[in-house]
């Protein structure tokens, strides 16, 4: 199988910066996408956690199957990771949430400046994960500028830097960043599928087949009832069996060419399109209930 290395210059420049910076920090949040909440964690940013103290944010919750997010939480925090949310970055009620969370994980170093008669400033915070799980965002709720640029697309952000939030806190924002070698097949393809590596990377009706599989074992009822089709019974596990369906997708969706060849460009960038914006329903990729079953090679 071959291996992913989609690990471009800015990203391994931006894990050194990290590894210098962490130590002006009071605290971190690491973001992860709440659709793919265990493969969009960078294996890298476990020493983080063994360093200092944090939140993991599954944001995106508003995309996500919440029966799912639900488990996940449990999951995490059966696993230590005691402050984790669920957000939705466009949600003032959550960025107010996360905010609250920060100054109550820090009460300590706030309580004990008070007695010692010191200046309270502002606690650093590094935030860092992986490219589309909401960074930037993130940032510019807090900051309540539109300071840091922000994008669907991987590789926005280059550099780290620093942005004040109030009185309250200083914000680093740093690249998304991915580990140097994505092994499995099921890493590739969900990461591609969420965005969080560019497009050109995989090709796209692979990808848009890798959607397929995983939604027709994770989903069969709802893909049944969109585009109205017949499932078999064992799961879809094959490049060929996804390839027929996205073909039926792209019937269904009128997408024929002349001689009423089916546009499989044009019906693969519409399924990711409408996956990625959540107008297929709110489907996660990951599941705690059932592994899913994938071929061995891309």
């Amino acid at each position: 199988m071959a291996k992913i290395n989609w690990f471009p210059g800015h990203m391994a420049k931006g894990l050194k910066e990290l590894q210098a910076e962490i130590q002006k920090c009071d605290y971190f949040i690491e973001t992860c996408d709440s659709r793919l909440p265990s493969i969009s964690r960078n294996p890298k940013f476990k020493q983080l956690w063994e360093r200092k103290k944090g939140m993991l944010l599954l944001t995106k919750s508003d995309l996500a199957d919440p029966n799912q997010t639900t488990k996940w939480l449990d999951h995490f925090r059966e696993q230590g990771y005691t402050s984790t949310l669920a957000v939705d970055l466009l949600n003032k009620s959550d960025i107010n949430k996360i905010r609250t969370q920060i100054l109550k994980d820090n009460e300590e170093i706030l309580e004990r400046a008070k007695k010692r008669g010191l200046r309270i400033k502002p606690i650093r915070v590094m935030v860092n994960g992986i490219p589309n799980t909401g960074k930037s965002t993130l940032i510019n709720k807090l900051t309540g500028k539109n300071t840091v640029k922000t994008s669907n697309r991987p590789g926005v952000t280059k550099g780290i830097s620093w942005l004040r939030a109030g009185n309250e806190f200083y914000l680093m924002d740093s690249p998304g960043i991915l580990w140097p070698k994505i092994e499995t097949v099921k890493e590739q393809l969900i990461l591609a599928i969420s965005g969080a590596i560019k497009d050109n990377v995989i090709p796209m009706v692979e990808v848009a087949c890798g959607l397929i599989m995983i939604l027709c074992q994770l989903y069969p009822d709802q893909m049944s009832e969109s585009f109205e089709l017949e499932l078999p019974v064992e799961p879809v596990s094959t490049w060929l069996q996804a390839y027929q369906i996205l073909e039926e997708i792209g019937l269904f969706w009128n997408l024929v060419k002349k001689g009423n060849e089916i546009d499989i460009e044009r019906a693969a960038s519409r399924l990711l399109i409408d996956y990625r914006q959540g107008k297929m329903g709110r489907l996660s990729l990951e599941s705690l209930d059932q592994e899913l079953i994938l071929p061995e090679t891309i």
